[in-house]
């Protein structure tokens, strides 16, 4: 009998020493910022969201980049007028070649400006579309504008257009990176597993959460 209450006690409090324990770890030992404007709604911060469709080229079909195939994405905007600088991505592509099994669960969706379509930007494109976890899409020069001006709406100032973005689940931008160096695609790859991390807690508190009958 003594043993079935100490049971019933233990299911009862699982989900709070499961809180505390996450809230203690290393998960909430690091916190990334959120980008772009944002506004104040009463106590609370509202924080700029992206849009996660795209009108592709040339069959301007819209795509989304849902949250169920994408909760947490890397994205890459690559301007007409970088299509002979392939070291912009030169630490992915290392990755890519070199430390594969680091990069591949992370979604990269790397976007093209139709029109940009030198042998060497082919080739690189052609290259990418070889990974799983790379989608290249191709946008006409107005919209691809547009779009590259929403996710960099309010950027810092040493932030370059041409750098990743890290957008999580809630279409918030949580992190830019400069694809040049290896050392910022570790940094990215470090928190993108940081950030899901975080997702993953969320959801375990969630659905072990008690709430009281109605």
């Amino acid at each position: 009998m003594k043993n079935k209450k100490w049971l019933l006690l233990l299911i009862i409090a699982l989900p709070s020493i499961l809180w505390i324990l996450l809230e203690t770890s290393t998960i909430n030992s690091h916190k990334l910022n959120y980008y772009g404007p944002k506004k104040k709604v009463g106590n609370d911060s509202v924080y700029y969201c992206v849009p996660d469709t795209f009108r592709v080229f040339p069959s301007h079909e819209l795509v989304s980049i849902d949250t169920s195939a994408y909760p947490v994405y890397v994205i890459m905007f690559a301007k007409e007028s970088y299509s002979n600088e392939a070291y912009r991505m030169a630490g992915l592509w290392e990755y890519l070649n070199y430390k594969q099994e680091k990069v591949t669960q992370i979604p990269f969706v790397i976007v093209t400006e139709a029109g940009a379509s030198t042998e060497q930007n082919k080739q690189g494109m052609e290259e990418l579309k070889k990974h799983d976890n790379v989608k290249t899409l191709s946008m006409p020069p107005l919209q691809f504008g547009d779009a590259n001006r929403i996710y960099m709406n309010e950027k810092p100032y040493y932030i370059d257009y041409s750098f990743f973005m890290m957008i999580d689940r809630k279409r918030h931008i949580r992190g830019y990176y400069d694809g040049r160096y290896a050392s910022e695609v570790k940094r990215l790859v470090d928190e993108y597993r940081h950030l899901r991390l975080k997702e993953e807690k969320q959801k375990l508190i969630n659905e072990n959460e008690i709430k009281p009958h109605s």
